[in-house]
């Protein structure tokens, strides 16, 4: 279920302040700080700021105007109140970008191997 989703299923309701709590509990105290060690990487950055500003917001409603709010709306999101188990992944716009990245990344390899191979191929060229 996309983040967005998830809010208007949830706002309002009981499991809204279990997945708030959640969020605040002591355990996920290095979270934050793991968040500032990847605060420049460009992607995921973004995403774990805006995880720990929502476990900072009293309600959903509150981080629904926050400038955090765009980077997770699209994400998909699980979290069973009963287990307390909560992932958050890239939804199918964010693998979309992956994948072209990933694609972009492929072909600039491609292209500085038949580099390298012709740059070879015309030394053994020269020194016959």
């Amino acid at each position: 279920m996309k983040f967005s989703e998830y809010c208007d299923t949830v706002e309002g309701t009981e499991e809204e302040q279990q997945f708030l709590d959640y969020l605040k509990q002591d355990e996920h105290d290095g979270f934050e700080e793991a968040a500032e060690k990847l605060k420049s990487v460009p992607v995921i950055g973004k995403v774990m700021g805006a995880v720990v500003a929502l476990a900072y917001c009293e309600s959903l409603d509150e981080f629904r105007q926050s400038k955090h709010y765009p980077v997770l709306m699209d994400w998909d999101i699980k979290f069973d109140p009963e287990t307390k188990n909560f992932s958050l992944s890239p939804g199918e716009e964010q693998m979309k970008k992956v994948k072209k990245v990933f694609c972009i990344i492929s072909a600039v390899f491609a292209l500085l191997f038949l580099y390298r191979k012709i740059r070879r191929y015309r030394k053994k060229s020269k020194n016959k």
